[in-house]
């Protein structure tokens, strides 16, 4: 009874396991998540560069992987995938009819809005869930991407500093029409704020320049949001990139800004920041556009029609070769044949249902190299059976029950494998046993008594941001809240 419970145990285990992983795809219709080359559509590599000339940094990486993903799920392109790969970026897109107008949108310049702020809310607070703040799920970018008219108020998320994509709770703002354009800001880069007297803070700020239309407008704005104190949320000027706010100062409580006197002169600075604050914030403000420029090394599209046929392809020949080898095995081993066939279906039940909750769970995707690779994994599993069952005829013919045999045949032939595989990878020395054709392994008749070898071991005075003006003789500054 031990010795039965010993096999039997361990076959219910993998039962069970089994039907607890087909029985979640079944419940929660998990289907598999296929790569381009099996549902068809574009893949498009970028080499990033930085303008400097200089190696683009882990930030800028981030960012422009964020502001792609934005962009191209604002096209309405559902399951693309935006990721690093090396030193490259890889922007894959399933089969849409704009594939290129969505490619063409991954490298242009995003549109940047300045917005008076109406109100703000945090994830803690009542109002987070209700109108107008509840149709904008911060998770969802779906629910905010491309929503934003110009001409009307919107909700939409902020992000944290360094980052274009918000957090699944970030703040909320409520804003007004856009007040600036893109077109209206000449230029903006980061710099160490100075005093009135010439001498460095060693405090970063940005510095912002207007065109003359610009510059009227940016007035209006701050003279209208000078109306409100400094803890209104009123009193902030929301910038708004690709349906993110990136910031949102406050204008500054200064002597020269006061309601309906706003900030003027053609240039602004926001104050109060870090340096990757203010490195981060100077190239989104100046042209709209990605932190990186993008090189375009290779491009590769696969229609949905060959995409088809590649995993129909695939999955026949798998099903030609599980059949053949069904075949071969029930000839060749007779009744052990059915041990064979009941082992590899069990390995592909498992296989494949591992395959399909890796693509639920963290977004594996199966390509028609994957499919080979199952094929190959279960052809694995036969040879496995070949090696043992050679050696459990080696060892019947030698005399012993079957019984026995199955244990002796096992362990040998479990060492046998061992070898194989930690051998070429130097993991375990080579045994004077020699693998015969068959793959049984033989003992040999005689063996020398010894000594047993023995083996060693191996051996702003504030830290938040805000808004002001710079004249140029004097220098204003203010604390107040940032993004």
């Amino acid at each position: 009874m031990p010795g039965k419970r010993r096999l039997v145990v361990p076959l219910i285990a993998v039962m069970v396991v089994i039907a607890g992983i087909w029985g979640a795809i079944a419940a929660f219709n998990i289907k598999p998540r296929l790569g381009l080359d099996l549902r068809g559509g574009t893949s498009v590599t970028f080499a990033p560069h930085n303008p400097t000339g200089s190696a683009p940094t882990k930030q800028q990486i981030d960012t422009t992987i964020d502001i792609i993903r934005n962009r191209v799920n604002s096209k309405g392109v559902a399951e693309s995938e935006v990721a690093e790969e090396g030193s490259n970026i890889v922007v894959s897109i399933p089969d849409v009819k704009n594939s290129d107008e969505v490619i063409r949108a991954v490298g242009t310049t995003a549109q940047l809005q300045f917005r008076p702020v109406l109100d703000a809310v945090t994830s803690g607070e009542p109002k987070y869930k209700q109108a107008p703040f509840d149709k904008v799920d911060c998770a969802h970018p779906e629910t905010w991407l491309a929503k934003d008219k110009p001409s009307e108020p919107t909700v939409l998320c902020a992000t944290e500093s360094g980052r274009q994509q918000p957090a699944a709770n970030a703040a909320k703002l409520q804003m007004g029409p856009v007040a600036l354009g893109g077109t209206d800001i000449t230029g903006a880069h980061a710099q160490i704020q100075q005093a009135s007297n010439g001498v460095s803070t060693n405090q970063w700020e940005t510095q912002l320049s207007f065109s003359g239309a610009g510059d009227r407008k940016f007035e209006k704005l701050t003279g209208q949001a000078a109306c409100s104190p400094g803890t209104d949320p009123k009193r902030e000027i929301a910038i708004v990139l690709d349906s993110v706010v990136i910031n949102h100062p406050p204008v500054a409580e200064d002597s020269s800004i006061s309601c309906g006197h706003g900030i003027s002169g053609g240039n602004a600075v926001i104050q109060g920041q870090t340096q990757s604050e203010a490195e981060f914030l100077a190239p989104l403000i100046s042209t709209g556009a990605l932190p990186l420029t993008l090189e375009n090394i290779d491009q590769n599209t696969v229609s949905a029609t060959l995409g088809a046929n590649s995993l129909h392809a695939g999955l026949i020949a798998g099903l030609l070769g599980l059949a053949a080898t069904f075949v071969y095995v029930l000839l060749f081993y007779r009744g052990l044949g059915l041990v064979i066939w009941g082992g590899l279906l069990v390995a592909a039940a498992l296989n494949v249902g591992i395959v399909l909750l890796m693509g639920r769970l963290i977004g594996f995707t199966l390509t028609l190299a994957g499919i080979a690779g199952l094929i190959v994994a279960i052809g694995i599993s036969a040879d496995s059976y070949v090696v043992f069952f050679e050696r459990l005829k080696d060892e019947v013919r030698e005399g012993r029950t079957l019984r026995t045999s199955v244990d002796r045949g096992w362990a040998h032939a479990h060492r046998l494998l061992r070898r194989l595989v930690l051998r070429p990878a130097g993991g375990e020395p080579a045994h004077p046993d020699a693998a015969v054709p068959g793959g049984a392994v033989r003992r040999h008749p005689r063996r020398r008594l010894g000594s047993p070898t023995r083996r060693s071991a191996p051996p702003c005075p504030s830290p938040a941001a805000c808004i002001t003006g710079r004249s140029a003789s004097t220098t204003s500054a203010a604390g107040g809240r940032g993004s």
